[in-house]
């Protein structure tokens, strides 16, 4: 079973949130339309864990799927090698857990 890397849940959130934000060249106010620059400067800093209905908006503000930014916080580095670690241990569960007809 994958594990988590050393960063609280909250630090690795806020993490993967500000790589996502910088990578797309967007500034937090940027995502703030129904989100307070503020409040995604407390995610960012990792002093608060966003809802999944926030990672979801969090996302389609960033304009990616929201795995794509629970896979960069499950991510040792922002990197290649790093993410793709992740998903090949998602695809490898959900291999194990799907019927053969669907996986």
């Amino acid at each position: 079973m994958p594990t988590r890397k050393s960063d609280p849940p909250k630090a690795a959130v806020g993490r993967a949130l500000k790589e996502l934000r910088i990578a797309r060249g967007f500034t937090q106010e940027d995502l703030t339309p129904a989100i307070s620059r503020r409040h995604i400067g407390r995610l960012e800093q990792g002093e608060q864990l966003p809802s999944i209905g926030m990672v979801e908006h969090l996302a389609e503000g960033l304009q990616v799927h929201p795995m794509t930014l629970l896979a960069v916080a499950y991510a040792r580095r922002f990197d290649a090698a790093s993410i793709e670690k992740v998903l090949k241990s998602v695809r490898t569960d959900l291999s194990t857990l799907l019927p053969e007809d669907v996986a």
